[in-house]
């Protein structure tokens, strides 16, 4: 059985304005059916809200696709021309206005995904197949 953990005191979530625990909105969904995130479900048939009890890694996991893959910045150093595109690991004030931190109580277990064991799974199955473990 994989690790969980039940958080003891408040968890964070960091979302849109003005509802941070609203669900994504299906009409925001890319043409896969899928939001960008990597706990997404790839059928589409669930959405994902991402919480935390560290205020920081909500931050941190939100902002993760701003992140610039190193061997893609290699490769576009190579590409001759103007760069016209949107600067790589900055973050749109657009994109930070329309945020808000949240905070909120709950009971239960949860994927520690700390925990070595669902680091290693996390990175080698889909998001959905976490559910066939048991985890809502």
């Amino acid at each position: 059985m994989f690790e969980t953990i039940t958080p003891a005191g408040p968890i964070y979530r960091l979302g849109r304005y003005p509802d941070p625990w609203a669900p994504p909105d299906w009409s925001n969904a890319q043409p896969d059916g899928t939001f960008g995130n990597r706990f997404d479900d790839p059928t589409a048939y669930y959405r994902v809200l991402y919480a935390s009890s560290q205020r920081l890694s909500c931050f941190l996991e939100t902002l993760a696709r701003f992140r610039p893959d190193l061997a893609l910045l290699a490769e576009l150093q190579h590409i001759a021309g103007e760069n016209d595109f949107f600067p790589l690991s900055q973050v749109p004030k657009a994109w930070c206005k329309s945020r808000v931190l949240g905070t909120g109580m709950t009971s239960g277990n949860y994927a520690d995904l700390y925990a070595a064991q669902w680091v290693a799974h996390l990175r080698s199955v889909p998001a959905a197949e976490c559910l066939k473990l048991g985890l809502k």
